[in-house]
């Protein structure tokens, strides 16, 4: 879903990368529109565009729109009743850890046979995020549904919990787990209640005050509605059948909503910064935890500050789409994960459905290529080079080193490819024992990490990994 002000950026986006390897039909644009009419204060008074006091000013109506703009396209009916389409998911975009715990939550759904699964993360008492609680109307009526987390704690102070919400002193957290607006939902029931609704989600407007009194917005506020509220309208057995994946947050949620000194800030105050520097590293610290859990040594980094954010820099893997998905395909790629050893100094790029990776040691910079139709496997191998080395840059105009607060120097990269044809280039025998010490590869300075979102010219024309009938909203 795009807005008014997202959506030719968007589209030029997706032309500019060739759709990230997705077919044209994969891909559906729904668009709000112009927004709801501003209140200026308590008594719903109309707020005029300070630039045109001819023209009403307008704000957007909120991410709830998206199940109605879903049902006006017939964009969920035709997932359903042509593409035979059994679940869709709704995620933030500013989440890019979203992916890795989806069939996770697939499988809790198909168990439990929910009609909504809300992903969620272990959460603190009276932390800013939403919980994920059951409403309980008189002996009956249950909803398992988000409570903002500014109506929590008054909800359960009066409703007989004097403490309000407090964390479970045997986990540290919160009985009511964080909802990161990740929603899985089975698209039979899902439809049916869009044909009952229209897709209308309950509305509510909340005022930010400039004084104690509540009497003066700070700024005009609107109606808006949003996406978690949809258990609202269900009813009957589908009303019953919604529930909650919890999953550590490190694997599943890293938002990058904020600018970097407003995370600066919320970092000295023990809260995640959400900027671009934590995103980036905690997609690296991902995907690390997932190899770790299978048996791979994988060294962690000592923490590194650059344009003022801390973060655990490395080491720094990258697994594209096209060598794995989802976790559960790691074990195929990695058969013995205990021959697996990656520094903390680390760079590791895999590209490709055909490479399995047997046995690695690496300390440095190594980018293994698969071409489409080829096979490889990585047998024996050590790598011991110098490396990428991040180095701190508070002064480039360029808008990516700005977020990041560094530029990737690439000084030594081991580079691997396996080709169709049966051959491979990179000084590579399976057979064999690769030396443990490589020759030195000098490259310039490169101001600026390569593109993790732009395929390279070889992925351009290999498998993207996925299955072909996946759809991304």
């Amino acid at each position: 879903m795009t807005s008014g002000d997202t959506n030719a950026k968007t589209v030029a986006l997706l032309k500019a990368n060739n759709n990230f390897g997705m077919d044209p039909d994969q891909i559906t644009i729904v668009q709000q529109g112009q927004g709801v009419p501003a209140l200026s204060d308590n008594d719903a008074t109309i707020a005029l565009d300070p630039d045109d006091q001819h023209r009403v000013l307008a704000k957007p109506h909120g991410h709830g729109d998206i199940h109605a703009l879903l049902h006006s396209h017939g964009v969920a009916k035709r997932w359903l009743s042509e593409l035979n389409m059994q679940y869709v998911v709704f995620f933030q975009d500013t989440n890019g850890l979203a992916f890795h715990c989806l069939p996770l939550a697939i499988g809790v759904s198909d168990e439990l046979g929910l009609t909504m699964n809300s992903i969620a993360v272990p959460r603190k008492a009276k932390q800013a995020i939403g919980g994920i609680s059951r409403l309980v109307k008189g002996k009956k009526e249950e909803r398992t549904i988000n409570v903002e987390y500014n109506q929590l704690d008054p909800l359960l102070r009066a409703t007989g919990h004097p403490d309000g919400d407090v964390n479970d002193p045997k986990t540290g957290f919160s009985p009511f787990p964080g909802n990161i607006n990740q929603l899985l939902f089975n698209l039979d029931p899902y439809v049916a209640a869009l044909e009952r609704t229209k897709g209308a989600m309950p509305e509510f407007v909340n005022p930010k005050y400039a004084d104690a009194e509540k009497t003066v917005f700070k700024k005009p506020t609107r109606l808006e509605c949003m996406m978690q509220d949809f258990p609202t309208v269900l009813d009957g057995a589908d009303a019953s059948r919604v529930g909650f994946t919890s999953v550590s947050a490190d694997v599943c949620f890293s938002p990058v909503k904020n600018a970097t000194k407003d995370g600066i800030a919320l970092q000295a105050k023990g809260t995640h910064p959400g900027v671009v520097a934590s995103g980036e590293a905690d997609q690296y610290g991902a995907v690390c935890k997932i190899l770790r859990a299978m048996g791979c040594s994988i060294e962690d980094a000592a923490p590194a500050i650059y344009g003022g954010i801390s973060t655990i820099p490395g080491p720094q893997i990258v697994l594209k789409p096209s060598f794995v998905c989802c976790p559960s395909e790691y074990a195929a790629k990695f058969p013995d994960p205990s021959e697996v050893k990656i520094s903390s100094k680390s760079s590791l790029v895999v590209m490709g459905s055909g490479v399995t990776i047997e046995s690695l040691e690496l300390d440095g910079a190594l980018v293994i290529k698969c071409e489409e139709g080829a096979t490889g496997v990585i047998r024996n191998l050590v790598v011991k080079n110098r490396g990428w080395v991040k180095v701190p840059d508070d002064s480039s105009t360029d808008e990516l080193i700005k977020m990041r607060g560094y530029y990737l120097k690439k000084t030594d990269t081991r580079t691997i490819t396996f080709r169709k044809d049966g051959t491979i280039e990179g000084d590579y025998d399976p057979a064999g024992t690769a030396p443990a010490t490589e020759a030195p590869e000098e490259k310039n300075m490169e101001k600026g990490l390569p593109s993790l979102t732009q395929p390279t010219k070889e992925e351009s024309n290999e498998d993207t990994g996925l299955c072909g009938s996946c759809i991304i909203l």
